[in-house]
């Protein structure tokens, strides 16, 4: 609630003022030309400001988190120990924090890794904080999605992805991965 009043109280008071000390009594200026219809404008562009910046915010009782306990956040060092050195399938999420599509598609990603966890490893690298590792794997854009498997690139996906075609891709990886009735091991 109070992240609409707050703005509609600032913008009505700031166009309230710039109504009355503007000194626009030309017409040319309808918006602000008196203090009260300052006030209006000024309030519906804090509405405005208001709506816009709130539903961003996931809504309480939504599942939308940023991230999970089951995703590993790895650096340039890490990242040969826990990937390719590893024979439990992996997914990759070359990101980058200042992208929206990889904002929108991290929810996504956490809720696939605690649904895969056991079965597949799930990482994040930061390509700002790792430019040599999006160099190595050729990733020219984000978010980029690599699927290894035993330690070798297997599958790739640039683009923002469904959670459907990203869970068919990982049942697909740890079907390839474990031969009937066992598990991937670490």
């Amino acid at each position: 609630m109070w992240a609409i009043i707050l703005p509609v109280a600032v913008g009505a008071l700031l166009g309230a003022g710039l109504g009355y000390f503007g000194q626009c009594s030309s017409g040319t200026c309808p918006l602000t030309s008196t203090w009260w219809r300052g006030a209006i404008y000024g309030a519906a562009l804090g509405a405005l400001f208001g709506f816009g910046s709130s539903s961003s915010a996931a809504k309480p009782g939504t599942s939308a988190r940023a991230d999970s306990t089951n995703v590993l956040h790895l650096t340039q060092l890490e990242f040969d120990a826990r990937v390719l050195h590893s024979t439990r399938p992996t997914l990759v999420d070359f990101y980058a924090p200042w992208c929206g599509p990889c904002k929108a598609l991290s929810p996504t990603i956490a809720k696939l890794a605690d649904e895969f966890a056991g079965r597949v490893r799930v990482a994040k690298v930061n390509v700002d904080a790792a430019p040599q590792l999006a160099e190595r794997f050729r990733v020219e854009g984000v978010p980029t999605l690599l699927f290894f498997n035993n330690g070798k690139m297997v599958d790739s996906l640039i683009g923002l992805a469904s959670e459907r075609e990203l869970r068919a891709r990982l049942h697909a990886l740890t079907a390839a991965t474990a031969p009937c009735g066992s598990k991937p091991n670490s």
